[in-house]
């Protein structure tokens, strides 16, 4: 079984991303592409924001499965 690299952009990833590649070589109005960056830069952000909750959930996560095993290996001795 072939591991999937975690970094690799998925396929509708990669169709998400080229689609806004043609939106923005296409645009001719200064304002409306201003308004394609805003997206991009609000999407970046939440994107960020939801990488670091499961990043500290993760941790939580794994925080609390070594206190339990800590908490058993004191009462096995």
């Amino acid at each position: 079984m072939a591991s999937m690299d975690p970094i690799k952009q998925s396929l509708e990833m990669s169709f998400e991303t080229e689609k806004f590649v043609r939106l923005i070589n296409d645009c001719r109005d200064f304002d409306e592409l201003r308004e394609i960056a805003l997206l991009l830069v609000q999407q970046l952000a939440q994107q960020k924001a939801a990488r670091a909750w499961m990043a500290t959930r993760a941790s939580q996560s794994e925080n609390s499965k070594l206190e339990m095993l800590a908490e058993l290996i004191r009462r096995s001795e």
